[in-house]
């Protein structure tokens, strides 16, 4: 086998990364959900340098102040300005859902390509664990996890991504099962590669794309899971805001005044559907499965 050969894996991850950028290009309802996600990466970093006021000052004058020049959305039921907090909420909502769906993948996939390319009695413990739990929806994983640890940001990012990594060795171990046979791992093999050289080298350019594709669609998952928990009172404490608080927060008034569930509502939901439409988007397109190649 040349050299050629074996660098094949690199190649393929390379052809595929330039095919989902140009279907992302070419396809308007791809490219909304590349705008939508740039924004609120944008609203997450900038967001505290766009408030207009400090998020977390009471102004009892403002209380319930309806929407005008100077509080565009209005303020909450201590003055507070709702435009601000929903901005400082994006931070907290965005970056512990990336960040738990982000150490789900290096987690997950380091465990499954190793489970899968080892196999035996390592697979196979690693298998059932991770099926075992599967069978807990993310939310129920999250409370459990905040039940033994207490409630915060830091603790939800661990939480969520306990419950991301067994879907995320699921997806590596399958992939790597596919993989290892190939004719250019056999050649790394034969050429004297050891075994970190072929899962590093040759199975984790071939995993990690799927993985990164799931990974967005995940996102919206944990972005709804994240503001689940911080409802019940098990995420982001107030003061200090997260979308899901700010529902909770408003709550008592959504009669009166309905706009304080209803803004921080639309973001969960424009979050949502944003990484729903990449992720869609990019896995018609990156996933080698898809019949697109």
């Amino acid at each position: 086998m040349s050299a050629a050969d074996i660098d094949t894996s690199g190649i393929q991850l390379r052809s595929r990364s330039r095919r989902a950028l140009r279907a992302a290009l070419g396809n308007p309802l791809a490219m909304v959900g590349t705008a939508g996600c740039c924004i609120l990466l944008l609203l997450a970093c900038f967001g505290p340098w766009l408030a207009p006021y400090d998020p977390l000052a009471q102004r009892m004058l403002s209380r319930f102040a309806a929407s005008s020049a100077s509080h565009w959305l209005g303020a909450d039921e201590y003055g507070r300005d709702m435009l601000s907090r929903l901005l400082y909420a994006s931070r907290a909502s965005i970056i512990i859902s990336l960040a738990s769906v982000i150490a789900g993948i290096a987690i997950g996939v380091a465990i499954g390509i190793v489970s899968a390319y080892r196999g035996g009695l390592v697979d196979a413990v690693v298998s059932e664990i991770a099926n075992m739990l599967l069978a807990f929806p993310t939310v129920v994983v999250g409370i459990l996890v905040l039940v033994a640890l207490g409630p915060g940001a830091q603790n939800v990012v661990i939480a969520l991504a306990l419950s991301f990594i067994p879907r995320f060795i699921r997806l590596a171990r399958a992939e790597t099962l596919a993989v290892k046979e190939r004719p250019f791992v056999e050649a790394a093999r034969v050429t004297g590669a050891t075994d970190w050289q072929i899962m590093t080298r040759h199975i984790l350019p071939n995993v990690i794309g799927t993985a990164i594709v799931s990974g967005a669609l995940w996102t919206a998952t944990a972005l709804r899971a994240e503001a689940t928990l911080s409802f019940l009172g098990l995420g982001v404490q107030l003061p200090f805001p997260s979308w899901g608080n700010l529902i909770s927060d408003g709550m008592p008034y959504i009669f009166s005044n309905p706009e304080l569930v209803v803004y921080p509502c639309l973001a969960i939901v424009f979050a949502v559907v944003s990484f729903n439409i990449l992720g869609d988007a990019l896995r018609d397109y990156f996933d080698p499965h898809s019949g697109h190649h």
